[in-house]
């Protein structure tokens, strides 16, 4: 078993307000999501079905002749969340286990669970992709304590992340039944990579998704994630709704918050996520075959009002700069020195020297902040600080630019609250170390 705190990083959700007004989301922030855990319930959601939603939601279909979990849950709550369904569901004998994708918020419970003759099912690319995460394990878990720290619960870093071989591997559908009751299990990749699968239950009229959806209600993807994983593509994307949508399901039971219920509000789900994908993926296309730089289009494309989504989960800019990227790479024939391994502050203290030293260029920023311009403020203050690290008038039209910034979003997008939380913590300690 891997310790790792990178376990509650791995969260692909966020409740709010407005992002609740879309579909049947939580209303709950994400740093409450994050700490949730000592009021676990088990609730019957559908025929046959409990779920026991924790950091994420693990269920448990019963049968004649046994039950299916699926997804086991964060590690640090599998002990209640097992006995929480067993309890519930009436200790049914388990037969199998199926793993909708391999983050550890789904998959961590899955060493209390299994035994000997349980199958674990799981897609093809689970077993890459469970190796991804352990991989680059201390990479991320630095990331995750910039990002959450403020928000992790106590004992975090004794989070789980298993590693797990899959008994039955998934590369389109499989299907099995037990005491009566028929489950396909499907390929759905895209959402949060490329070993996605779903459940779907045709007797029941039921499917379970998963993370495909991220937090379930009209939201935008996160095709890149701040902490650091693998670009998500929008074409398996795409077709995983579409195929999802065919269904015809009249219950959705997501990787995260409440059931979607009802034919008509499942279809209008996943037509109004699909159809602001496709949108932002065509306009970038569009404009990157007229020509159009990377940063013009991550300031030019927008959803348009009958399309718009939360945008609490991902950010169009970063989708835009996603797909731009998952399509051409990194090199933008921009400059040449993209090509090599000298970056831009390798010349920030000859420019601060040339400018007359990190005062003018804290001067300026200042007034571009007061202009409203906090971006343009914080280039300036990055070459001022790099001619004198501790300069306080750049450290202090960094920290308002960065207040600035903060003011802005509200809020609205976990991952950058995350990351300016961080950097305003680190300038202020900066400008206390002056006093």
């Amino acid at each position: 078993m891997r310790r790792s705190i990178l376990a509650l990083a791995t969260l692909a959700f966020l409740g709010s307000p407005a992002a609740a007004a879309a579909g049947d989301g939580d209303k709950e922030s994400v740093s409450q999501l994050l700490s949730r855990g000592g009021d676990l319930e088990a609730r019957l959601v559908a025929d046959g079905t409990w779920l026991v939603s924790g950091n994420s939601n693990a269920y448990l279909v019963k049968t004649p002749e046994g039950a299916v979990l699926i997804d086991t849950g964060l590690g640090v709550q599998a002990q209640r969340t097992r006995k929480l369904l067993l309890e519930a569901a009436g200790s049914p004998p388990l037969r199998a286990i199926v793993l909708t994708h391999a983050h550890a918020d789904h998959i961590g419970g899955t060493p209390l669970w299994r035994g000997d003759g349980i199958p674990v099912i799981a897609h093809r690319a689970f077993i890459e992709r469970n190796r991804d995460q352990i991989r680059f394990e201390s990479f991320r878990n630095r990331r995750a304590q910039v990002l959450w720290a403020a928000v992790m619960p106590s004992g975090a870093d004794a989070v789980g992340y298993p590693e797990i071989a899959p008994d039955v591997i998934v590369d389109d559908v499989y299907e099995f039944e037990l005491g009566g009751v028929r489950f396909e299990v499907i390929s759905t990749p895209g959402g949060e990579g490329p070993d996605g699968v779903s459940v779907w239950l045709p007797d029941r009229r039921t499917v379970f998704t998963g993370d495909l959806l991220g937090p379930t209600v009209a939201s935008f993807p996160n095709l890149f994630t701040l902490r650091g994983e693998n670009l998500r593509l929008v074409t398996p994307m795409l077709e995983s709704i579409d195929r999802i949508r065919s269904l015809e399901a009249s219950i959705l039971l997501p990787g995260h918050f409440d059931p979607v219920v009802g034919k008509k509000k499942i279809d209008a789900l996943l037509d109004r996520t699909a159809a602001a994908i496709r949108h932002v993926h065509d306009a970038t296309v569009a404009g990157m075959n007229e020509g159009k730089d990377l940063w013009t289009l991550m300031e030019e494309v927008r959803l348009p009002p009958e399309l718009e989504v939360s945008q609490e989960y991902g950010r169009v800019p970063w989708g835009v700069r996603a797909i731009w990227e998952a399509h051409t790479g990194w090199f933008r024939y921009e400059s040449t020195t993209e090509l090599y391994g000298v970056p831009p502050e390798a010349v920030y203290a000859e420019i601060g020297e040339l400018a007359g030293g990190a005062n003018p260029l804290a001067v300026r920023a200042r007034a571009h902040v007061e202009a409203g311009r906090p971006l343009r403020a914080l280039h300036l203050t990055e070459v001022a600080l790099v001619t004198e690290p501790n300069h306080r008038g750049a450290l202090e039209a960094r920290l308002a630019a960065l207040e600035l910034l903060a003011a802005r979003d509200g809020g609205g997008n976990f991952q950058i609250a995350g990351w300016l939380r961080h950097r305003i913590g680190v300038t202020r300690a900066a400008l206390e170390q002056l006093e």
